[in-house]
């Protein structure tokens, strides 16, 4: 195809394509719950409840001297290896005072009052669940930002990167990273667009698999996530119509389905203690990943799946979504999904390369996607 080299090289030479204008300048500008906001100064100081990893990509290393509050109870625990690297890069952060959960929706709206930043960024969920006791911080000066990185939407990441960009004075580097999105996308729906509709019939089943290989864990309908990932693919996930946002599939329903592809999702969980959970991401070498991997694989009746005859499962980086890197996996699922289609492109190389881009002071090494 015309295009294909557009997605060769690394992110640092690779903000290709019109970049997307922001027009979404700090004083004036609508969040990702649809409510107008009204600055009358850049804000100073922020409490992050919510993607602080998109916070510090945007922000930039002098960003975490403006954070004065976090969601940090539970962090190392269900993000392990995103803590450990960022508080090694910036041991700061562990003395900024917790406000709530970080993978639960529960804040300690007291405690921000009484810190009183300018901002509070957190996630629409996050807001939804505490919206009356938010007015209360608004009452006192304290301005409310909801961004959204779940849905896994191109509107959304990009529109919450530009307010990003906006409140902290980076609108070029958000809009780089906004370019580069925008392009994935384009070139994802170009070609997928152009294949017949029987090639888009392979059945793919993806699983977090957080439990290990004894329990079923979380699948995603088509509005949230891997689930999201897969919509844009215009892929046949097996879980797309599923009530739940993301619930576990039973066994006998994966089997029933018979999935083609199979993507399990891994990173660091403590709190799953030393099971065998699938693990990926930042500090994860390729050697563990792949051992790891092989256990989902053993799993009881599995040897009667298409994907494992015929050696199509694979590793993702849970701990890597919900941020502007993220579009990496939906070109490496992409590339599993249509063979042939986006071999120009290396996921792995493309998401040590945001690092290094974006915020050098972190180590990148790990195992962000894994093929055996």
């Amino acid at each position: 195809m015309k295009r294909r080299h557009l997605l060769q090289g690394s992110l640092a030479a690779a903000c290709i394509g019109p970049k997307a204008a922001l027009s979404l300048p700090a004083s004036a500008a609508t969040d990702l719950a649809g409510r107008q906001l009204s600055l009358s100064k850049r804000p100073k100081t922020f409490v992050v409840a919510n993607y602080i990893a998109n916070f510090l990509f945007v922000g930039g290393s002098q960003a975490v001297n403006q954070i004065v509050g976090l969601t940090a109870d539970g962090w190392q625990q269900m993000r392990y290896a995103e803590y450990v690297r960022l508080t090694e890069a910036f041991p700061v952060l562990k003395d900024i005072p917790s406000i709530g959960g970080y993978h639960d929706d529960i804040l300690n709206t007291e405690r921000i009052l009484a810190i009183k930043p300018d901002v509070v960024l957190l996630g629409r969920t996050q807001y939804a669940a505490n919206a009356q006791r938010l007015e209360l911080l608004q009452k006192n000066g304290i301005d409310i930002v909801v961004l959204d990185y779940h849905a896994m939407t191109l509107a959304n990441h990009t529109q919450s990167t530009a307010l990003l960009g906006s409140l902290l004075g980076r609108q070029e580097v958000a809009e780089a990273q906004i370019s580069r999105y925008v392009e994935a996308v384009r070139v994802l729906q170009e070609r997928i667009n152009a294949l017949p509709e029987a090639a888009k019939t392979r059945r793919v089943y993806v699983e977090c698999g957080n439990e290990g290989t004894r329990v079923y864990g979380n699948s995603y309908n088509r509005t949230v996530l891997w689930g999201g990932i897969l919509n844009r693919l215009q892929a046949h996930n097996i879980a797309a119509d599923m009530k739940a946002p993301y619930a576990a599939l039973s066994r006998e329903f994966v089997l029933a389905q018979n999935p083609e592809i199979i993507f399990i999702a891994g990173s660091i969980w403590q709190n799953a203690a030393e099971n065998d959970q699938m693990r990926m991401g930042l500090m994860v070498s390729r050697e563990e990943a792949l051992e790891r991997l092989q256990g989902f694989i053993r799993r009881p009746l599995w040897e009667r799946l298409a994907a494992v005859r015929n050696k199509q499962v694979f590793g993702v980086d849970h701990g890597s979504l919900r941020c502007m890197m993220d579009y990496a996996f939906s070109l490496f699922m992409a590339q599993k999904i249509y063979p042939g289609l986006f071999d120009d492109f290396n996921a792995q190389k493309e998401i040590e390369s945001f690092f290094k881009t974006y915020l050098p002071e972190i180590d990148p090494s790990g195992t962000f996607v894994l093929e055996p």
